[in-house]
């Protein structure tokens, strides 16, 4: 006579939890969108972007989790490659005047081992100063934005990546926006949405 042997459905048991457990997928990751505006041509013979932020802390995310790009090197190349000199004279300077990321402790419980409060946060802000001066006469403009996002309690290497992907894309769209508003108001003028003519022709 055969007895039943509860344990040997053990192993069977087991294997249905961990395939189960394998078939949720990772959350996607984060992606960085570095659109901070449309290609805008201004009757000026240059622009410079300068960047005039204050460096890093030493206990800023940027030393401790290497992130790139920075906000402040990430500004510079959308605004140089966005602001286009077309014009034969005058000149418009571009000025950073902030672009920090700081990481900041948020107040929490801890209530179990599985739980994960959110334990800090991501504080990140970027100003940016306009002068401008040409045949239209002078101008000035002045656009700035701040963003945060909570991180859980001891996270990964890919939740601070994309804790900070996400406040960068957050930067830069707040940004954009504030920055193309301030544009058309104070110095639309400057502006040029037709082909330059040679002045020096007929």
């Amino acid at each position: 006579m055969k007895f039943f042997n509860p344990l040997r459905c053990l192993p069977i048991v087991a294997l249905i939890l961990v395939t189960a457990c394998a078939s949720n997928p990772p959350p996607m990751a984060v992606k960085q969108q570095l659109d901070l505006l449309s290609r805008i041509n201004f009757n000026v013979l240059t622009v410079a972007v300068l960047d005039r932020s204050p460096s890093p802390t030493t206990d800023s995310p940027y030393n401790i989790n290497n992130f790139q790009p920075t906000i402040a090197n990430a500004l510079r190349q959308a605004l140089t490659q966005k602001m286009v000199a077309v014009g034969t004279t005058g000149e418009m300077i571009v000025v950073i005047k902030d672009a920090s990321l700081k990481s900041e402790i948020i107040p929490h419980k801890e209530d179990g081992w599985w739980d994960r409060p959110q334990a800090s946060k991501y504080v990140a802000h970027a100003e940016i100063e306009i002068h401008v001066r040409g045949r239209e006469g002078e101008g000035q403009v002045l656009a700035q934005a701040s963003r945060f996002v909570t991180l859980p309690l001891n996270p990964t290497n890919q939740e601070r990546q994309d804790a900070y992907n996400t406040v960068l894309n957050g930067i830069f769209h707040d940004l954009g926006i504030d920055l193309s508003g301030a544009i058309q108001e104070h110095i639309q003028r400057f502006i040029v949405n037709a082909p330059m003519m040679d002045s020096g022709g007929r």
